[in-house]
C-alpha cells in the first residue's frame, strides 16, 4: 500500500500513545480514521483534535460485542475499511511467575491476546467480503522476539502469543490483505500506567510500578516507522536497533542447540512438520470436495 490518501483506518487503543500517533500521521497523509478506545471520552477528544477526518468510538476489546459494534459503525459511517491497526494493549504489574496474580494474567491475556485475536477475527471476515486491498498491523512488542528479563512473564508471554497467531494468520489471508507485526521497543506512552485503570472485574486499579514513561522513542517517530513498514509490505516492523542484539541472542542460542543436538541426514525431510501439515490439509480439502 504505497499511499494512504483517501484510505480509511480503524485504530484500537487509538486515544493515546502509539495509536494516536498513527492516527495523526495518517490524517496528515489524507486518510480518514476511526479512533477506538476503552476510554470513550479520550477517544472523542482525540478525534475532535483531528477534525472532520476522524471519528471516535468507545470499544473495550475484551467484549466481542464492542468489537462487532465498532466494525458495524466503521463500515456504516465510512463505507469501507482499508487499514486496521490492532493496537490496544495493557501491561500488568511486575512479579516473579510464581507470585504473579491470576487477575494480572487474565487481564493481560483478555486484552493483549483475546482482544487482538477477536479484532482480527471480526475485521478479517469483513475485509475478505469487501474484497479490496487492505492491510492489518497487529501491535506486538520487542517482547514478541526475545525475553528482556525477569518479572515480566505475563506481558512477555502475551506478546509471544500475538506473534504466534499473527504469523499463522498471514498464511490464511487472501492475497489482497497484507499483515504486519509491529515490534516496538520502549516508547514514550502511558502503557505502564494502564494498570491504574484496570477494571474491577480483573482486580481493580493498582499503582503503576514503573512511574511515568519519560524515556524512549517519541510516538510520532514510531508511527512514521510503522507506516513505512506498511508501505513496504513488511511482516516484521522493527523500530529499535537495540532490540537486534536481544533477538540475535535468542536466535543464536536456538541454532547452537540444533548444531549440538541434531545433525543433517539423508531423508530428514520425512519429519518436516510443515510438509506433513500441508499434505494433511491438502488431503482434507480433497476429501471435503
Amino acid at each position: 500500500m504505497e499511499s494512504f490518501a483517501g484510505k480509511v483506518a480503524v485504530i484500537t487503543g487509538g486515544a493515546s500513545g502509539i495509536g494516536l500517533a498513527i492516527a495523526q500521521a495518517l490524517v496528515a497523509e489524507g486518510a480518514r480514521v476511526a479512533i477506538a478506545d476503552r476510554d470513550g471520552q479520550a477517544a472523542a477528544e482525540a478525534a475532535a483534535a483531528l477534525g472532520d477526518s476522524a471519528r471516535a468510538y468507545p470499544c473495550d476489546v475484551t467484549r466481542l460485542e464492542d468489537i462487532e459494534a465498532l466494525a458495524d459503525a466503521a463500515w456504516s459511517h465510512f463505507g469501507r475499511v482499508d487499514l486496521l491497526f490492532n493496537n490496544a494493549g495493557v501491561m500488568p504489574g511486575v512479579a516473579p511467575l510464581t507470585q504473579a496474580s491470576e487477575n494480572d494474567l487474565r487481564w493481560v491475556y483478555e486484552v493483549n491476546v483475546f482482544g487482538a485475536w477477536n479484532v482480527c477475527k471480526v475485521f478479517v471476515e469483513r475485509l475478505t467480503t469487501q474484497g479490496t486491498p487492505a492491510h492489518i498491523v497487529n501491535t506486538g512488542s520487542e517482547n514478541s522476539l526475545c525475553a528482556l528479563g525477569p518479572m515480566m512473564a505475563a506481558y512477555n508471554s502475551s506478546k509471544h502469543a500475538v506473534l504466534g497467531f499473527t504469523d499463522i494468520l498471514r498464511h490464511e489471508l487472501p492475497d489482497f490483505i497484507g499483515i504486519s507485526l509491529l515490534c516496538p521497543g520502549v516508547v514514550k506512552t502511558n502503557l505502564s500506567s494502564s494498570i491504574e485503570a484496570r477494571p474491577e472485574s480483573f482486580g481493580g486499579p493498582q499503582k503503576n510500578p514503573f512511574g511515568p514513561m519519560t524515556l524512549g522513542m517519541e510516538p510520532s517517530e514510531l508511527a512514521e516507522r510503522c507506516l513505512a513498514g506498511v508501505r513496504r509490505g513488511d511482516f516484521y516492523i522493527v523500530t529499535h536497533y537495540a532490540t537486534r542484539y536481544l533477538a540475535e541472542e535468542r536466535c543464536s542460542e536456538v541454532m547452537k542447540a540444533f548444531d549440538e543436538q541434531t545433525e543433517e541426514y539423508d531423508g530428514w525431510r520425512e519429519w518436516d512438520s510443515r510438509r506433513m501439515i500441508m499434505q494433511a490439509l491438502a488431503a482434507m480439502s480433497g476429501n471435503s470436495g
